[in-house]
């Protein structure tokens, strides 16, 4: 159950909601509409949607800001995937790293690491929150087929 929520209920009989009239909403409204559930979870996102063009982030008072959404979207949760899928690193054509190669050819990362060791393939590692190789997909075709 839970707790009573006095300034809320004040709020409701004076006629005021989380969102005034321009659109802008409360971080404090926003929390259910991105999917977080509390404020600990909150800023990750929101900087993101402000980062990406999505909402725009205004200053209410020294402590408190308020978001609105960027007339491109219906709903705060389609903006919040939106942000996600545009952020979500992609590679140059023809660079894969081994578990992708691995999974489409039906093979084993570790058999096509023994392949690759001693071949002095060309590795890149773009800076990404999760840093892993990637290999050219004609140079892994070409050892593979040698080795068939």
């Amino acid at each position: 159950m839970k707790p009573f929520d006095a300034r809320g209920l004040v709020d409701a009989l004076r006629g005021l909601t989380g969102e005034d009239s321009d659109g802008w909403i409360r971080t404090k409204d926003l929390l259910p509409l991105i999917g977080v559930r509390s404020f600990a979870g909150i800023r990750g996102p929101l900087f993101r949607l402000v980062r990406t063009g999505f909402a725009e982030e205004r200053r209410i008072s020294a402590d408190r800001l308020a978001y609105r959404l960027s007339p491109k979207f219906k709903t705060w949760a389609d903006a919040n995937t939106a942000a996600i899928k545009l952020e979500r690193f992609k590679s140059p054509a023809g660079w894969v790293t081994l578990t992708q190669y691995a999974r489409k050819h039906h093979r084993t990362v570790r058999g096509i690491q023994y392949r690759i060791d001693g071949t002095g393939i060309e590795a890149r590692i773009y800076k990404t929150p999760r840093p892993v190789s990637h290999y050219r997909k004609a140079d892994i075709d070409r050892i593979l087929r040698k080795a068939s």
